[in-house]
C-alpha cells in the first residue's frame, strides 16, 4: 500500500474511532479522554497494528497551540483575575515543589540519574492537564469557580513546566551540576513577562483586524492561526509560547465578544469545537496508543519491574503533595478575604456619600496644600487617603495629608473652576475611580457567594489528572540520557494510570460529597435584572437618536418606535416568566411557551421549504428568512438546555 493511502487510512480510522467511543462514552457516563486513552491501550496491544512515532515537537508546536487557544477562548477573564491568586499558586508553586520533591525521590532511588534530570522529569509529570480535569468537570456540574480554578491552572502551569523542563535540560547537556536560582528565577520571569506582552499585543491585534474585516472566510483564517503565531513568535522571543498563546486566547474570547461580528463568532465556536474535538480526542488515544512499544523496550533491559514500582511512588508522592497544599491553600483564602472584607467594611460607607462635586473640592484642598500634582491625581489620592488605602509605602505622609484634609473640610472649599475639558477630565476619573471601588466590593461579593470549602478542595486534590504535555514532555530528553527509556515509561505511566485511576474516581466522589453550585433561580434574576439594565441603557440611546433625528427635521415615525419598543418589552416579558418560573415543573410557563414556540418555528419552517421548492421566491430572500428561523432555534435550544440542566 502506497504512503500517502496509508496516511489516509489511519486518519479515517482514527476519525472513526473517536466519533463512536465519544459516543458511547457519553452514553454510559464515562468521560470521552478516558475512554479513548483505554482503547489506545487495548488497540496498541495488537501485534499486527503497527505501531508509529511522532516527534514530540510536532506535538508542542502543532497540538498544544491550539488545545490551548481553544480553552482559553472560553476562559472569563474576571473569574480568572479573582481566583488568579489561587491559580499562581497551583500552576507555579506547587508545580516547582511538586517537580523539586519528584526529582530528589528519582535521584535517590536511581543514583545513576543526575539532580538536574530527575527535577526534569518532575518537571514532566507535575503539571495536571486542562482538557482532562475541565472536560470532566464541566460534564460533573461543578461549581463553576471551581471550573474557573481547573481551567486557570491547566492553561499556566504547561508554561512553568516545560520552562522548568527545559531550565534542567541545558544544565544536563553543559554538564552543569549546581543550578543558579538566579538562572531559574530571571528565566521563569522573562518567559512569563515577554509571553504576557506578546500574546497581549498579538490578540490585541487580532481583535482590531477581525473587527474590519467583512469576509467569513477570512476570519475564519486569522481565527485559526492565532495560537500558532503567538506560539512562535513567544518562543522565537526565548519566552513562553504556552503562555502568550493563553493569554492571546483570553484577550481574543473576551474582547472579541463586544466587537467582532456575532455571524462570525458563532461560525468561529463552531470551527474550534471540530478541531478541539479531533485533536485533543485524537491525542489521548495516541497516548494510550504508544504505551507498549515504552514498556517493551524497558523490559527488554530487565528494569520494568523497578521503573513501575518508582512511578507508583512518583503518583503517591504527586498525589500526595497536592492534597498536602489544599488544607493551607483553603486557610489562606478565607484569611485574605477576612482582611479584605474588613476593610472594605472600614472604607464603604465613606466612600458612598462622595461626589463629584467632593472630587472636585478636593483638588482645590490638595492645590492649597501646595501639592504640585495634578488636581485630577491629587483628588484621586486625597479619595485613597480618606477610604485608608494605602497607594505609598510612606503611611506617615498619607496619614499627614489625611489629616489635613479633614482639618480643611471643616470649612468646604469651592469647586474648582475649569474649563469643560478639564471637567470632562475629572468625570472620566472620578467613574473610573468608583468602577474600581465597586470592582473590589463585587469581587469580595463573589469570594463569599463562591468560598471553597473542604469538599471543593477534595476535588481540586483529585482534579490533578497529567495528560498530553507530560506525554509529549518527556520525549525531548535526549537520547544519550541515562536510563532515558525508564524515565519515559515513568512519564507515561503517571499520565495514563492517573488520568484512568482519578478520572473514574471523581464522578462517584463529586456524586457523593454534592458541592455547593450556584443558586439557579439566582442566575436566572441576575439575567433578568441584567436585561433590564441594559435595555435602560437602549431606552435612553434610542431617545437621544430620535430628538436628535427631530432636530435635524426628519423625525422618527411613531410605528417604528413602537415597533422598537416592543420588541425590547418582548424580551423582559419572557426573562420576567423564566426569573419565576419553577423550572422543576414540567408543566411550568417556561416549557409551555418552549413547545407553542417549537409548533409554530416548525410549521414556519415547513412553509419557508414549500415557498423554496415551489420557486416562487427568491433565494436570497429565502436565506435571509432561513438564517432568522435559524437564530430563533438557537434560542430555544439555548433555554431548553438551561431548563434541562436545571
Amino acid at each position: 500500500m502506497e504512503s500517502t493511502e496509508l496516511v489516509t487510512l489511519v486518519v479515517v480510522a482514527v476519525v472513526l474511532v473517536i466519533g463512536v467511543v465519544s459516543f458511547f462514552a457519553g452514553r454510559i457516563g464515562v468521560a470521552a479522554p478516558l475512554a479513548l486513552t483505554v482503547v489506545g491501550v487495548v488497540v496498541g496491544a495488537i501485534p499486527a497494528i503497527p505501531h508509529f512515532e511522532i516527534e514530540p515537537s510536532i506535538v508542542l508546536t502543532v497540538v498544544l497551540p491550539p488545545l490551548l487557544y481553544a480553552a482559553a477562548r472560553k476562559v472569563p477573564f474576571v473569574d480568572f483575575r479573582r481566583n488568579l491568586r489561587v491559580i499562581g499558586f497551583l500552576a507555579i508553586v506547587l508545580v516547582v515543589v511538586s517537580a523539586v520533591l519528584v526529582g530528589v525521590l528519582v535521584h535517590l532511588l536511581w543514583a545513576t540519574v543526575p539532580l538536574a534530570l530527575a527535577i526534569a522529569l518532575g518537571a514532566v509529570v507535575a503539571p495536571p492537564d486542562a482538557v482532562a480535569a475541565t472536560s470532566l468537570g464541566k460534564r460533573l456540574g461543578l461549581p463553576p469557580r471551581i471550573v474557573t480554578i481547573l481551567e486557570g491552572e491547566g492553561l499556566v502551569n504547561d508554561a512553568t513546566a516545560l520552562v522548568l523542563l527545559s531550565t534542567m535540560l541545558a544544565i544536563v547537556t553543559t554538564s552543569v551540576q549546581s543550578p543558579s536560582g538566579w538562572m531559574i528565577a530571571l528565566t521563569f520571569l522573562w518567559a512569563v513577562v515577554g509571553a504576557v506582552l506578546i500574546g497581549g499585543i498579538l490578540g490585541v491585534v487580532a481583535v482590531t483586524l477581525r473587527s474590519r474585516v467583512t469576509d467569513p472566510v477570512l476570519d475564519a483564517a486569522i481565527s485559526l492561526v492565532i495560537p500558532f503565531v503567538a506560539y512562535l513568535a513567544g518562543e522565537f522571543a526565548h519566552s513562553s509560547g504556552v503562555v502568550a498563546v493563553v493569554v492571546a486566547g483570553i484577550v481574543v474570547g473576551n474582547q472579541g465578544a463586544y466587537r467582532i461580528r456575532a455571524s462570525f463568532r458563532l461560525a468561529e465556536s463552531g470551527t474550534w469545537r471540530i478541531v478541539t474535538l479531533l485533536i485533543e480526542n485524537a491525542v489521548f488515544l495516541f497516548m494510550g496508543f504508544q504505551l507498549w512499544p515504552i514498556v517493551a523496550t524497558v523490559a527488554r533491559g530487565d528494569e520494568l519491574l523497578s521503573t513501575l514500582g518508582v512511578a507508583g511512588l512518583v503518583i503517591v508522592l504527586l498525589v500526595g503533595i497536592r492534597f498536602a497544599a489544599m488544607p493551607p491553600l483553603l486557610w489562606t483564602i478565607r484569611r485574605r478575604y477576612r482582611t479584605r472584607a474588613a476593610r472594605a467594611d472600614e472604607t464603604k460607607g465613606r466612600f458612598d456619600n462622595v461626589t463629584e462635586e467632593d472630587f472636585q473640592r478636593r483638588a482645590a484642598n490638595f492645590r492649597q496644600l501646595g501639592i504640585t500634582q495634578s488636581p485630577a491625581h491629587s483628588a484621586i489620592r486625597g479619595l485613597r487617603a480618606r477610604f485608608g488605602i494605602v497607594t505609598t509605602r510612606d503611611r506617615a505622609a498619607r496619614d499627614r495629608i489625611a489629616a489635613q484634609l479633614a482639618e480643611l473640610e471643616k470649612n468646604p472649599q469651592p469647586v474648582v473652576e475649569v474649563d469643560e475639558t478639564t471637567r470632562a477630565r475629572f468625570s472620566r476619573t472620578f467613574q473610573n475611580f468608583r468602577k474600581r471601588l465597586d470592582q473590589q466590593n463585587n469581587d469580595l461579593t463573589a469570594e463569599r457567594d463562591q468560598a471553597l470549602g473542604w469538599r471543593d478542595g477534595v476535588i481540586l486534590g483529585l482534579s490533578g489528572m497529567r495528560g498530553v504535555v507530560t506525554v509529549a514532555a518527556v520525549q525531548t530528553i535526549p537520547e544519550v540520557q541515562p536510563m532515558r527509556e525508564s524515565l519515559v515509561l515513568v512519564a507515561f505511566a503517571v499520565a495514563i494510570i492517573t488520568l484512568v485511576v482519578q478520572g473514574l474516581l471523581l464522578p462517584p466522589v463529586v456524586r457523593r460529597l454534592r458541592p455547593a453550585a450556584d443558586s439557579t433561580s439566582g442566575e436566572r434574576t441576575e439575567v433578568y435584572e441584567l436585561r433590564k439594565l441594559m435595555k435602560d441603557a437602549g431606552d435612553v440611546a434610542v431617545s437621544a437618536a430620535v430628538a436628535e433625528a427631530e432636530a435635524s427635521g426628519v423625525p422618527v415615525r411613531p410605528q417604528v418606535l413602537d415597533e422598537v419598543n416592543a420588541a425590547g418589552d418582548a424580551w423582559i416579558g419572557r426573562l420576567e416568566i423564566w426569573a419565576k418560573a419553577d423550572l422543576t415543573d414540567p408543566a411550568n410557563e417556561v416549557a409551555q411557551y418552549q413547545q407553542l414556540r417549537r409548533v409554530l418555528l416548525a410549521a414556519e419552517r415547513d412553509a419557508l421549504r414549500d415557498a423554496y421548492e415551489r420557486g416562487a421566491f427568491s433565494s436570497e430572500a429565502i436565506d435571509r428568512l432561513r438564517a432568522t428561523l435559524d437564530a430563533d432555534e438557537i434560542s430555544i435550544d439555548s433555554v431548553d438546555s438551561d431548563a434541562a440542566g436545571r
